[in-house]
């Protein structure tokens, strides 16, 4: 694959999710505080973000899911560590911004996101081939015969 275009695709997903996970740990993007609502009269992107806001920790904790990967894709050695670990963050935010109803371009960005993420996870197939489908078999160890 090449190179230049991986190389974009690791900026590109690094810079968006270091800008969303900044935010939150800086406490914002959430609703953190006293709120009131029903489903009458809140759609699915304010549940979500209430829920997520309703403990400033777990709130940060998101932005360190979404920070601390986008990091390791600046770096070369680093690179699948990360965008493993962001696929999965990846994902698990393009369903729900799907599920909940958020706006098309946030949806799509994010989705775009996922699926860089798994360009860059391609690149470095027989990488991850080699260590979760290629492995050597173990070979049988000697059982010692039963008796006295």
């Amino acid at each position: 694959m090449n190179k230049t275009v991986i190389l974009v695709a690791r900026y590109v997903v690094a810079a968006v999710f270091l800008a969303y996970g900044g935010l939150k740990l800086a406490g914002g993007q959430y609703y953190y505080g006293d709120w009131s609502m029903t489903k009458d009269t809140v759609r699915g992107p304010g549940l979500v973000w209430a829920f997520y806001g309703y403990s400033p920790v777990y709130g940060r904790i998101t932005g360190l899911f979404e920070f601390l990967p986008a990091l390791l894709l600046l770096f070369r050695r680093t690179t699948l560590l990360g965008a493993m670990a962001l696929f999965a963050v990846g994902l698990n935010v393009t369903v729900m911004d799907f599920a909940f109803g958020f706006p098309l371009p946030a949806c799509l960005l994010v989705l775009t996101c996922t699926l860089l993420c798994g360009l860059i996870l391609a690149g470095d197939l027989p990488r991850l081939r080699k260590v979760f489908w290629d492995r050597p078999a173990a070979k049988p160890e000697a059982v010692p015969p039963a008796g006295p």
